[in-house]
């Protein structure tokens, strides 16, 4: 019996870092995605009415909200830092992921193929490249190939997790070549063996 009862809909979206994060600790869950059609019987049984929801145990004990799940998860399973610095460390990367998730709804929210690529270029011109940057300084200034300690945390799954949704693969695929120490970290992330063992796998979905 699985301790994780993990519950989205069949996306990755705002789930998938907390399904990288188990993979990535070999944890044992309940991968249990929805269809958007079962959605509404649903809802009203999910705390603030939203997903994803981590259920854990026999029932009674759910989190709700992403990075919640996401942090949770990091540090019962050894992914969020070896202390208080390192844990701070990991918890100010991911917010600098969350931030760069939001600058990309422009490009999600335009329909049209040829104006979405061109709002994707604004977006990687103005946000995604300066960002790119400076985690490349970091990276470069730790030293060890990772952005916290050394040893992988859910700061660096949080990386990998953006830089290969289905959007970024579809319009930015060149957008790390200008930054190999970063492009580094999300190769070694998709190479761990639990992680690449999950994406081989993983439906194929549109987002």
């Amino acid at each position: 019996m699985t301790n994780y009862k993990l519950i989205y809909f069949n996306v990755r979206g705002r789930a998938e870092l907390s399904r990288l994060i188990l993979h990535c600790a070999e944890v044992p869950f309940e991968d249990y995605r929805i269809e958007h059609s079962e959605w509404l019987s649903l809802k009203q049984d999910m705390p603030f009415r939203q997903i994803p929801v981590l259920v854990v145990g026999d029932g009674s004990k759910i989190l709700a909200q992403s990075n919640t799940i996401a942090r949770y998860l990091a540090k019962r399973h050894g992914l969020a830092g070896k202390d208080d610095w390192e844990r701070s460390q990991a918890d100010m990367f991911i917010d600098c992921v969350y931030d760069l998730h939001a600058g990309m709804r422009p490009v999600a929210r335009e329909k049209d193929p040829e104006k979405q690529q061109e709002v994707f270029d604004k977006v990687n011109e103005e946000t995604i490249q300066p960002h790119a940057k400076n985690i490349e300084q970091f990276l470069v200034q730790n030293g060890t190939g990772f952005l916290v300690g050394n040893a992988v945390t859910w700061a660096d799954i949080a990386y990998y997790a953006y830089f290969t949704t289905p959007m970024m693969e579809r319009l930015g695929r060149r957008v790390l070549e200008d930054h190999p120490h970063l492009k580094k970290l999300v190769e070694h992330v998709g190479n761990i063996p639990s992680i690449k063992k999950y994406i081989e796998k993983r439906p194929t979905t549109l987002r």
